[in-house]
């Protein structure tokens, strides 16, 4: 373990008096964490391990503290307990995180990404040119087809994967969502057994990429459990990812540990402000532990990282081009690492809540368009919240990875299904949807194995 220490945590201790309402306990952790690193042997792995945590977590609880008043005194001190709780770790150096000014466009790498992005968006650029040059990319990578052929489907990869949903508990307050902390509804959780006879079910159908979804509610749906639903997953031989609450750097590595196959997690919108509106209340609120999030996922080793936005909270195009900065930053960051998206669109809602924007099937096949040509390895990502007709139009060009027969409640394939988190729109089940695929010449794929990479 390294014991360079750029900044001294113990500088600190001055500033932290000025507007910490838990100085004395936070100067304490400071100089603790500063003895740890620079005799490492007066402590155990464990007691280093804690110490990290509580540095990551007193980091992100500094910037929702300081949210839109950030100094350079603020700035260098969330950047020493960032890489102080990386060290504590044990963790390979890397410099601190930055994902903020890349997303905010501080990032001249991107430029010219950002710039043919903007180029496809323009009206100007006829929609039949930009989807035909969206599955000619799409059939470079994920074809197995002839060279002199790249814009046929035969043979083309389709990933398919259905959501587990584990439990409807949460305590977000997230305006948008059917499983908001003050919706009416019936709620349920899975025990273990539970979720491992929904995961047989998909097994039978099929289904080898099972997708763990569960509100935010750290009582019920801990790391603990998550470790165990993993594990015994991947003793059935199912792939497991998931899209969860964010989690810290040590979880998520707990869970790679288990067979954690990669990690989904939507910014729903990058607009600061409008986030805030959003997410009035509840662990949610906080911008900067989410933005994170997918970092701090690769961090642990997570392999695959899945970004999206909430189509209908913000302007369409501004947080398309957001995320797309977000991922650029990942991939300099994270070269290994693949990237997926998915643009889920509101339909429906909670009632009081109004979709302040529209997005026509038009523009959402040009977003889709557009990140197949920004990023031509990546796995798009298309689920039953859109109707037969779109997603079938959309496979032909760029999507590589579709839902089937999915529900949107704990214990929806075994059981009487509770309230979902939002309505489905395609009920095809998984056989029609893989007679559909085939007849289009399409190869269905079960599993990440002879998925990913360029056609051969």
């Amino acid at each position: 373990m390294s014991t360079r220490v750029d900044s001294p945590l113990a500088m600190f201790v001055d500033r932290i008096q000025a507007d910490d309402a838990h100085a004395a306990h936070h100067a304490g952790l400071l100089r603790r964490a500063e003895l740890a690193l620079t005799d490492p042997a007066s402590f155990s792995e464990t007691d280093r391990a804690g110490l990290a945590l509580r540095l990551e977590r007193w980091r992100y609880q500094w910037l929702v503290e300081h949210a839109g008043r950030l100094t350079a005194d603020d700035r260098r001190l969330i950047d020493a307990l960032d890489l102080a709780s990386n060290r504590l770790a044990g963790r390979p150096e890397r410099p601190p995180r930055a994902v903020r000014a890349a997303v905010e466009g501080d990032a001249p790498r991107a430029s010219k990404l950002l710039d043919d992005a903007r180029q496809w968006l323009d009206p100007a650029v006829r929609l039949d040119e930009l989807t035909l040059r969206a599955a000619r990319a799409t059939a470079e990578y994920f074809g197995d087809v002839a060279p002199n052929d790249r814009d046929s489907l035969a043979g083309r990869r389709m990933l398919l994967y259905a959501p587990l949903y584990l439990s409807s508990f949460c305590i977000n307050q997230c305006t948008y969502c059917g499983f908001r902390f003050d919706q009416p509804i019936e709620r349920r959780h899975l025990s273990v057994d539970e979720a491992m006879a929904e995961a047989e079910i998909l097994r039978r159908r099929g289904f080898r990429h099972v997708l763990l979804v569960a509100g935010d509610f750290p009582r019920l749906a801990s790391t603990e459990y998550f470790v165990e639903i993993i594990a015994r997953l991947r003793a059935m031989e199912l792939c497991p990812a998931i899209e969860i609450a964010p989690q810290s750097t040590s979880s998520y590595a707990a869970m790679v540990e288990a067979g954690l196959s990669g990690v989904t997690l939507y910014q729903e919108t990058y607009q600061e402000t409008l986030y805030g509106t959003y997410h009035p209340g509840g662990t949610k609120a906080s911008f900067d532990w989410r933005l994170e999030g997918p970092e701090r996922a690769a961090e642990a080793g997570a392999r695959r990282l899945g970004l999206g936005v909430l189509l209908g909270l913000a302007d369409p195009v501004e947080d398309v081009l957001a995320m797309t900065r977000h991922a650029a930053y990942l991939r300099e960051r994270f070269p290994h690492v693949r990237l997926a998206f998915s643009l889920p669109r509101i339909h429906e809602a909670p009632d009081g809540f109004r979709t302040p924007y529209t997005i026509d099937d038009d523009t959402f096949v040009r977003l889709y368009c557009l990140l197949r040509l920004a990023f031509p390895d990546a796995n798009l990502v298309l689920s039953t919240r859109e109707r037969p007709a779109l997603r079938e139009r959309l496979a032909k060009i760029c999507i590589t990875q579709l839902s089937a027969g999915s529900s949107t409640a704990p214990g929806g394939y075994g059981h009487e299904p509770t309230d979902g988190q939002f309505p489905v729109h395609d009920h095809r089940g998984v056989d029609e949807v893989v007679a559909w695929l085939r007849t289009e010449g399409f190869r269905p794929v079960w599993d990440f194995d002879g998925f990913e990479g360029p056609a051969a």
